[in-house]
């Protein structure tokens, strides 16, 4: 609520501050979603600040996108918090959100993280605006983040639609100024206008004016969304939101999201279409800009998405043949537009000899003890998106097969059955993907009777988010002794024949439980603990050192992974294998691995 006494103040802020900001002040009653970088801290600013905004980190994303939509349909407004490859897991639940009627405004805030150097993904999540015919807005700034989060439950509720907001890397991350009110005052939100609510179904097969679809019954299910869209793409030209800047004619510019401000100021003279909603396009303002200048551009982070549906309009605009999308580029910065459009603006040298890096694992991560004993006895096994995923890499060979979050168990499984069961294939899973979807796979093993091996990495948080709750965790939003879930009780709870739980720094009951599990005529699971050594500070053992009179420079304890094992120049000058005593937690993984007793606490 809006008190009379506004008393505006500028704060700095990110992104990710920024959408939590407008969450509270849009009247938000619900907030759930699924940790993913760059947008994780939406829901930690929600939960940390807003405290009257019930949060919570669901098992999954599509389980995220469900709660946001029942809380909807009570008539409060929810939002669901996720990465673009979150989305994709809950696609399922926005197609059948997308054309129903909705109550109270549904909103996703997504975190795109396309061409983001250590991004691990070059999806757009604009083509889901496409796909479900639902919204998208970009904002450009912080303020944006705040304000659009605002609109996009406003306009949810007025054209009975999801909403996605679509927020960048760079905008999540970037601080700048956000205009506060310091009196505002937080009202919860409520609209019921729906009795029902039901997917897509009913309402296409109504759309083909079967006979009897006129009945009551069937009409009170029935949303012209069609008819929604329509209405919110003609409306959009007139919203604040688009922006027509009419400057000169010989350039204009169709932008969104922070390319606005680079195409501001490497070209301050070209008139410029600033778009809030990306999706659907503003016709008339479009063709208005395509009017008034010689040459016509789109400048847009990630796919040619924009530039396609403008072309679909029949609107001739340059886009990716000047610059060139995947995998040449997916990021505009301002010596990109320089370069192509200011032709004698100086040139810019990149910068030489930037070393390439892999990453590796904290030292004392359970993950490497698992990884040495898969690469020591050659077994062959898949690994997750978790802190494992680093054992795929070439410094450290362990695994042979990794796709996406909580398949591991049943790409282990396929392995399996194709092979008849010959080469014992492992199937390695963190808590956090096995919660999300890897139990799924693993009930399909158990349901399909396949005599197949699971190692499960409990470290009691989702640990390469941040260190989120999961489950199983003893920590959280709205965590309670009693409500908290044992991975060995639902393994045994759905069928898993032999079961083990072993300590991660017990290199050989470890070794041992993994070696008897493969060996084993039965389906079987290693759950391995030992908390994450980032998330919860684990005291650290005796510290090792490596003996430089007995080490050999074999360098099977670089292979390791360790992020405190080092290769550096000596006093001499040569080459020692050396390390680091700030790093070493002394889990004393590394002495397994040298045949020369040369590492040693």
């Amino acid at each position: 609520m809006q008190t009379e006494n506004k008393i505006s103040t500028l704060k700095m802020m990110n992104g990710n501050e920024a959408v939590a900001r407008g969450a509270f002040e849009a009247g938000v009653k619900v907030a759930s979603g699924f940790p993913g970088t760059p947008s994780t801290e939406v829901m930690d600013y929600t939960q940390q600040r807003y405290p009257d905004i019930y949060c919570e980190w669901s098992t999954n994303e599509k389980v995220g996108l469900e709660v946001a939509i029942g809380a909807s349909f009570a008539g409060y407004r929810s939002l669901a918090v996720m990465k673009t490859v979150g989305l994709h897991v809950a696609a399922d639940a926005l197609g059948g959100a997308a054309g129903s009627q909705i109550n109270g405004g549904l909103v996703l805030v997504v975190g795109d993280d396309v061409g983001r150097i250590a991004g691990d993904d070059y999806n757009d999540v604009r083509h889901y605006g496409n796909m479900f015919n639902i919204p998208v807005l970009e904002p450009s700034d912080s303020q944006e983040a705040k304000d659009l989060m605002i609109r996009a439950f406003e306009i949810s509720e007025e054209y009975s639609t999801p909403v996605i907001l679509k927020i960048t890397s760079v905008i999540c991350k970037t601080t700048s100024g956000v205009a506060i009110d310091e009196n505002y005052t937080y009202e919860v939100k409520n609209r019921v206008k729906y009795p029902v609510s039901f997917s897509k179904v009913i309402m296409t097969t109504m759309m083909m004016n079967a006979k009897g679809s006129e009945h009551p019954k069937l009409t009170k299910c029935f949303n012209d969304f069609p008819a929604h869209m329509k209405r919110l793409a003609s409306d959009s030209n007139d919203f604040d939101i688009n922006k027509l800047e009419l400057k000169g004619k010989k350039i204009g510019v169709i932008t969104a999201g922070t390319p606005y401000f680079y195409t501001k100021e490497v070209l301050p003279d070209a008139s410029i279409l600033k778009l809030g909603m990306v999706m659907p396009l503003p016709e008339k303002l479009i063709r208005e800009l395509a009017g008034h200048v010689e040459k016509l551009y789109v400048i847009e982070d990630g796919h040619d998405i924009m530039e396609k549906n403008i072309k679909d309009l029949g609107i001739a605009v340059i886009g990716k043949e000047l610059f060139p999308k995947f995998p040449e580029m997916m990021r505009f910065t301002p010596d990109i537009i320089e370069e192509k459009l200011v032709p004698d603006a100086p040139k810019r040298m990149l910068m030489e000899g930037i070393p390439f890096r892999l990453p590796v694992s904290c030292a004392g991560c359970s993950h490497l003890f698992i990884s040495q004993i898969l690469r020591k006895h050659k077994i062959k096994a898949s690994a997750d998106v978790t802190c494992g995923l680093i054992g795929c890499f070439p410094h450290m060979e362990s695994y042979s097969l990794q796709k996406c979050m909580g398949s591991s168990i049943a790409l282990a499984h396929g392995y399996n059955v194709a092979t008849d069961h010959k080469e014992k294939f492992v199937g390695m899973i963190g808590d956090g993907g096995f919660w999300a979807t890897g139990i799924n796979g693993l009930m399909n093993l158990i349901f399909n009777d396949s005599q197949s091996t699971t190692i499960i990495v409990d470290n009691s948080c989702l640990a390469m988010t941040g260190g989120q709750h999961v489950a199983s965790s003893e920590f959280g939003f709205n965590y309670k002794p009693e409500n908290k879930l044992e991975i060995a009780k639902v393994c045994e709870a759905i069928g898993v024949k032999d079961i083990v739980t072993v300590d991660a720094y017990e290199f050989e009951n470890l070794e041992k439980a993994i070696l008897n599990a493969v060996k084993a005529d039965t389906n079987s699971v290693v759950i391995v603990e030992k908390p994450c050594v980032t998330k919860f500070k684990l005291p650290k053992g005796p510290l090792y050192s490596i003996d430089q009179d007995l080490c050999t420079q074999c360098r099977k304890c670089i292979n390791i992974g360790c992020l405190a094992i080092e290769s550096k120049k000596g006093k001499d000058g040569k080459v020692e294998i050396v390390i680091n005593e700030d790093l070493c937690v002394g889990c004393g993984l590394c002495s397994t691995a040298c045949k020369f007793d040369a590492i040693n606490s």
